[in-house]
């Protein structure tokens, strides 16, 4: 078995890529960060986020059914916000307790800017979470940028936000994002950056790298595949840095800097000419990624030995196993930036919840069964 997967930073929900947690969930995989021009973003105190004053104002949550997405809409709800939100899920039925009855769907409807604007009608704050973790796959193929309809959707809802008048965007990034990174992943990331600073829209971009918690992938599918395995293989030396933050924190901070009154109390305002904030979303802990797979290997009662292989061999075997569960556990470039050290900052903690406490309380339950990514997507 093989060692890095889904869930890295763009936070973001995967409507065909919305979510991953953009991150879009994160971790050796599908949110993590790479970069360049880091900007040291602004941070507050955790907590509850305040009371809104404009508590019967209107927001807009891409992906809002999806793991971060989800949280943040009901962060928003339980302040009395209206959510709305587009998605490619639009058919499905909530059940009776489900507060997604409470939510305006929406489709994406990519290619129609008229309807798209129409869908931001009203909206004071835009969440986006929409990425696309894999990329179309189409470009990849063809050998151009894998992540070019990314980035072209991105466009396509920020723009429709300043047709509509959106007042301000919270937008789920990946920890280091970079215009000259060597993964098109990353450089994808900062492309949509850039756009929103061109927005002229007052913007908050979180970052996050590695996210759990919810229903993150990364952490769950290790130790489904730590509690069966015989052997485990990480890539390299296994003692590059991972920087887990927990989805609720991701949410909070979002919520925090997408009131409707503006910059929450003690947030300076932005110093950059575009208007924009940058904040790494990361956790209280961290720890190398030979660490994290031997704490959960323990914790969940395996007994699979951890094997250090070349990153080549650990790509290869993940494409092997990928077939025979009809899904993608591994992309290269996640696999190759969290080796670089791109699921890591240095900045200070804007998370609370401690990937330790929170992997004792949940250990029982981890891995007992296999999350596909892709089926869930579809």
């Amino acid at each position: 078995m093989s060692g890095h997967g889904q869930d890295v930073g763009s936070g973001s929900e995967h409507e065909s890529g919305s979510e991953h947690e953009s991150g879009s969930d994160t971790g050796t995989g599908s949110d993590t960060g790479t970069g360049s021009e880091h900007e040291a973003g602004s941070e507050r105190e955790a907590g509850t986020p305040g009371a809104a004053t404009d508590v019967a104002g209107l927001d807009l949550v891409t992906g809002a059914f999806g793991n971060t997405g989800s949280v943040i809409a009901s962060l928003l709800l339980a302040q009395g916000r209206r959510v709305r939100t587009l998605t490619n899920h639009a058919e499905t039925q909530p059940d009776a307790q489900s507060s997604r009855q409470l939510i305006d769907v929406h489709r994406h409807a990519f290619g129609d800017p008229d309807q798209l604007a129409e869908a931001f009608a009203g909206v004071t704050t835009f969440y986006n979470t929409f990425w696309m973790r894999t990329g179309d796959g189409g470009g990849r193929r063809r050998g151009g940028d894998p992540y070019a309809t990314a980035v072209s959707r991105s466009d396509e809802l920020i723009t429709a936000a300043r047709r509509a008048g959106v007042k301000r965007i919270v937008h789920l990034s990946v920890a280091n994002p970079g215009a000259q990174s060597p993964y098109a992943y990353f450089r994808g990331k900062a492309a949509v950056e850039q756009s929103l600073r061109r927005s002229g829209i007052p913007t908050v971009i979180i970052r996050p790298a590695l996210i759990f918690g919810g229903d993150a992938v990364l952490i769950n599918n290790l130790a489904w595949f730590l509690r069966r395995a015989p052997v485990f293989a990480v890539a390299g030396d296994g003692k590059y840095m991972v920087r887990p933050v927990h989805v609720d924190d991701v949410a909070r901070l979002a919520v925090e800097h997408g009131m409707p009154d503006g910059m929450p109390d003690g947030m300076p305002e932005s110093d950059t000419p575009e208007n924009v904030t940058v904040i790494d979303a990361v956790g209280p802990m961290r720890l190398s990624f030979i660490d994290l797979v031997t704490m959960i290997r323990d914790l969940v009662g395996g007994r699979a030995r951890i094997l250090r292989l070349p990153a080549a061999v650990v790509l290869a075997s993940s494409r092997v196993i990928g077939a025979v569960l009809r899904d993608q556990l591994l992309t290269r470039d996640e696999l190759l930036s969290t080796i670089d050290g791109l699921a890591d900052t240095e900045g200070p903690a804007t998370g609370t919840v401690v990937l330790t406490d929170w992997l004792e309380q949940h250990a029982t339950e981890l891995g007992r069964s296999y999350i596909n990514e892709k089926r869930r997507r579809a």
